[in-house]
């Protein structure tokens, strides 16, 4: 007889696959939503500024007005710190119930401000035309080649510029502050909420020296003739745009900036269009005797004394 080997045969341990299917999902959606939850955490929401559309991109780094200007190759993704949305307030315009026969009329800004003539001839002549029995005392503010920033800082200083030497705001008493928009010296890196800021503080600064103030929207900018003329910056088509319209999007900031602070608004800006005859073709910026006079009957037509 053959003897009889007996080989034992261990089984193999089974596994579950479906028991560990289950913990991996459960440990995904697990993760999941801690990536999920963490995100919203640490993610910061951005607003995009109204975006640009240039012929063609900048390649340079010029300076308009005496400011440098540095020009993005795309619009940059700020956080936004302008109000959203504005409030629906209407300014309407400042209304002096008692009137009298002298005002005084003192208007700050930059360059688009200091060209209104020395002793703001323009605007005297139209304000005659309306009121030729009322006398106006006007002073001119305006410094060439100044942000809103440096404006603010100058607010309560005397002014001793070109033919002009002024006494502080606040010991002329003035009447009426209408402050210009400092639109066509953008930061440098541009900063469209910073102008917003600025242009806010240097609003209630100016309310403690009267509450009469306006808010001035000056004549819109060449686009890609920005600049253009014997006595201008000639850039190139694509800087020219590039910056005019960083000067737009400023002059949009004090439209905003006075429904928001319901402060009254002379719009020169949006009647203007950008049209040619209101810039002088010396420089292509500041704005020409049409300009300057259309500006002056904006503003005539705007403050009300009777």
């Amino acid at each position: 007889m053959k003897p009889y080997c007996y080989v034992y045969k261990k089984k193999a341990p089974t596994v579950n696959f479906s028991k560990y299917l289950l913990i991996q999902i459960f440990l995904f959606f697990i993760l999941l939503i801690g990536y999920l939850f963490l995100g919203k955490i640490t993610t910061p929401k951005y607003t995009v500024l109204s975006q640009i559309k240039s012929p063609v991109m900048a390649q340079e780094e010029p300076t308009v007005l005496g400011v440098t200007t540095i020009m993005n190759q795309t619009p940059s993704q700020i956080p936004t710190q302008t109000p959203t949305p504005l409030p629906t307030l209407t300014p309407t315009s400042v209304i002096f119930s008692t009137p009298k026969n002298n005002y005084t009329i003192a208007i700050f800004g930059d360059s688009m401000i200091d060209t209104m003539g020395e002793r703001l001839e323009y605007l005297e002549h139209s304000l005659k035309k309306k009121y030729p029995k009322t006398n106006f005392q006007l002073y001119n503010y305006g410094i060439g080649a100044q942000t809103v920033e440096q404006g603010v800082a100058r607010l309560n200083s005397s002014l001793d510029y070109k033919d002009r030497h002024y006494p502080p705001l606040t010991q002329i008493n003035p009447d009426i502050i209408i402050l210009g928009s400092f639109a066509y010296n953008p930061f440098s890196p541009y900063n469209r909420d910073q102008h917003w800021l600025q242009l806010t503080k240097l609003t209630e600064e100016a309310k403690k020296i009267t509450p009469n103030i306006y808010l001035l929207a000056e004549i819109a900018p060449l686009r890609s003739d920005f600049g253009k003329g014997p006595g201008g910056v000639n850039w190139e088509t694509n800087t020219a745009w590039t910056h005019s319209g960083h000067i737009i999007e400023q002059l949009e900031n004090v439209l905003g900036l006075s429904k928001t602070l319901n402060i009254p608004i002379i719009d020169a800006y949006t009647p203007s269009g950008g049209k040619k005859i209101y810039v002088n073709p010396h420089d292509g910026i500041h704005p020409s005797v049409a300009g300057h006079e259309f500006t002056a009957d904006i503003i005539t037509e705007k403050l009300i004394f009777n």
